[in-house]
């Protein structure tokens, strides 16, 4: 009688612990050690149950499976094969959330004799993941490492059991993820540093603004516009990381049509009315591709603006009324006579150039005078470098044309084919 009690009282232990490993069992992670779990609703084995106890001395694969899943049933041929080469040192335990009848049908329809459990959520709770097929290596009955397919080779499989191999790549899962969710915010998927390439736009965002280019504590380039207009961000592809004159609003052609999104100037652009008006933009490209940073700009607001508002910019050469600066007198005075280039802004007011090209003075001029309803270039077809102090507070073009007479140099009023930044709708 008391052995009949002592029986009953087992069973119930038994019943328990198993019931408690399948409703409220931890993630096993490597290394742990694996309880001795009854396995039941298995096809395909003597009896339909099996204990990881049942297999000691081998090693363990489980392999994670589904009927529909693809990859899963391509690679059970393998995997049986797999058995047969290590028969006797490898046990290949097949584990599906579908029911008996199903897999067995399956099974049997693909000539597959090795042993599957189903119905085996409860040891999706010891081993979690996200996709199948997905593989748990138990040796000693102890997690030796979890992997995908790729992994189960007979060269991996024979380095484990010689003890050759020690350890293998383990594939994790980020359950905390969500597709729903942009990539990298607030850390869904990774942090900034899984970051090598990406382009934003935004709308206005407060208490921010200006941009810039630089270089990351990554060591990626980036290029940032913030709270611009379109035209604002347009113009920033020409200014920012790169000299060209094509930044200035004077060497832009704007559609009248586009003109008409643009945000009126006697509004901040704070105002609730008009932060529709204002976007941020941010590049992040590896260092290799910072030379076409700002053509991948381009590209991006393009193809942004183009699907809202189909507007599209380009650079093309058009004859446009012009400041000429042009060679009118005697250049003496500006021919370079210092060993070293140097441009010093040292003095309020006033800039001095030493052994400069003359691009490079246009290039300033170019800056001072940005706000000329007509662009500036270079026809002087001087190829000398020079030296010339010019000041910098002098607003009127006209004043500083006198200024430049002295040096034997004119700016004047022509048509030029030059460059220009043309927006404009395409339909």
């Amino acid at each position: 009688m008391k052995l009949t009690k002592y029986l009953a009282g087992t069973a119930i232990c038994v019943l328990s612990l198993q019931f408690y490993f399948q409703t409220q069992a931890q993630q096993l992670k490597i290394g742990d050690p694996v309880p001795d779990l009854l396995l039941e609703h298995v096809v395909n084995y003597p009896g339909g149950s099996a204990r990881f106890s049942d297999f000691d001395g081998k090693l363990i694969i489980i392999d994670f499976w589904e009927t529909w899943c693809v990859p899963c049933v391509r690679g059970l041929p393998h995997m049986q094969q797999l058995q047969q080469e290590f028969e006797g040192q490898l046990q290949v335990l097949l584990v599906s959330t579908q029911k008996a009848t199903t897999i067995d049908a399956f099974l049997q329809k693909k000539n597959i004799s090795l042993p599957s459990v189903t119905e085996g959520r409860y040891l999706i709770k010891l081993f979690p993941h996200k996709f199948v097929p997905y593989q748990v290596w138990i040796k000693d009955r102890k997690v030796f490492a979890l992997t995908t397919h790729e992994a189960v080779t007979a060269e991996n499989i024979r380095g484990v059991l010689s003890g050759k191999l020690s350890s293998l790549a383990e594939k994790k899962f980020d359950f905390n993820y969500k597709s729903a969710k942009p990539l990298l915010l607030d850390g869904n998927g990774g942090s900034a540093t899984d970051l090598q390439y990406r382009s934003l736009i935004t709308g206005y965002i407060d208490g921010i603004g200006g941009g810039g280019v630089g270089t990351d504590s990554l060591g990626h380039y980036k290029i940032r516009t913030l709270n611009g207009s379109i035209l604002q961000l347009y113009l920033s592809v020409f200014k920012l990381g790169v000299t060209t004159p094509l930044g200035h609003p004077n060497r832009c052609i704007v559609d009248p049509e586009v003109a008409k999104l643009m945000p009126p100037g006697d509004i901040p652009e704070y105002a609730p009315e008009v932060r529709d008006k204002y976007y941020c933009y941010e590049l992040i490209v590896p260092a290799a591709l910072k030379d076409q940073a700002n053509e991948l700009m381009l590209e991006d607001l393009n193809r942004f603006f183009g699907a809202l508002y189909h507007i599209n910019a380009k650079v093309e050469k058009r004859t446009m009324e012009c400041w000429a600066l042009k060679q009118t007198g005697s250049t003496e005075k500006l021919l370079s006579r210092s060993e070293k280039p140097r441009i010093d802004a040292d003095t309020p007011g006033q800039l001095s150039f030493s052994k400069q090209p003359v691009s490079e003075l246009c290039r300033v001029l170019s800056i001072l005078f940005k706000k000329e309803h007509l662009p500036l270039v270079d026809r002087t077809g001087i190829t000398d470098d020079i030296d010339l102090t010019f000041p910098t507070d002098m607003p009127d073009i006209t004043r500083f044309n006198a200024f430049l007479q002295s040096y034997g140099l004119s700016l004047q009023r022509e048509l030029c084919d030059i460059d220009m930044l043309v927006i404009e709708q395409t339909n």
